[in-house]
């Protein structure tokens, strides 16, 4: 058992000093998200807490359509998996990638944030439930998704320019598998977004809101 969780995590995180670096970029880009809403002007600061609040009644009315924004959930993020991955077989890509990393985590941080500057301490319950539902696992797919594509760049350059009968062929398989893996836990990530997370959000804003 524990040979077989010590695969998945080299599988899954296979770089230590990578998968630091990808981490810290994500964090940082939760943080300035995070201190952006409290520094923008307020007519700026009035259109998103509009935005969240139009987004809420909707949910409690049930005015969304599932379907619809299933389809735009899967659209936006497979957008980001496959430039990350096209992006991770080129050697342009890296910095690229580095700053989708980044802004996934920007995004994420103003998103959590606008929910406590509308609700305050009620707000926190409502960032958590759409942190756990809406973007946790699309977090863990571009974490692992960027920690590869930084890998496959690196044995690309190593090949070019130091070492040339290194085929990168074989990484290629396993960079293959990877993006296999992260197509289906993004579609499981759309459909929990699409789904569950309106239905617990409502049920928290019928209870707490």
């Amino acid at each position: 058992m524990k040979k077989k969780l010590s695969k998945i995590e080299s599988l899954v995180l296979p770089n230590k000093r990578i998968n630091i670096f990808i981490i810290s970029i994500l964090v940082l880009g939760v943080i300035t998200g995070s201190i952006f809403i409290h520094i923008v002007d307020f007519n700026d600061k009035e259109m998103v807490i509009n935005k969240i609040t139009s987004f809420i009644t909707d949910i409690n009315s049930s005015n969304i359509n599932a379907i619809v924004s299933l389809k735009n959930s899967i659209l936006t993020n497979y957008t980001y998996v496959f430039m990350i991955w096209i992006l991770g077989m080129t050697i342009i890509g890296l910095p690229f990638n580095i700053f989708l990393v980044y802004l996934k985590g920007f995004v994420i941080g103003f998103s959590l944030s606008s929910f406590i500057v509308l609700y305050k301490f009620k707000g926190i319950i409502l960032a958590i439930i759409y942190l756990l539902f809406g973007q946790l696992l699309n977090i863990f797919v571009i974490i692992v998704l960027s920690i590869y594509s930084i890998m496959f760049t690196s044995k690309l350059l190593k090949q070019i320019f130091k070492d040339r009968s290194n085929s990168i062929l074989r990484f290629m398989k396993k960079y293959t598998l990877i993006l296999i893996i992260t197509i289906i836990v993004t579609l499981i990530s759309s459909l929990l977004e699409s789904f569950l997370l309106p239905t617990i959000i409502k049920l928290i804003i019928k209870l707490y809101i």
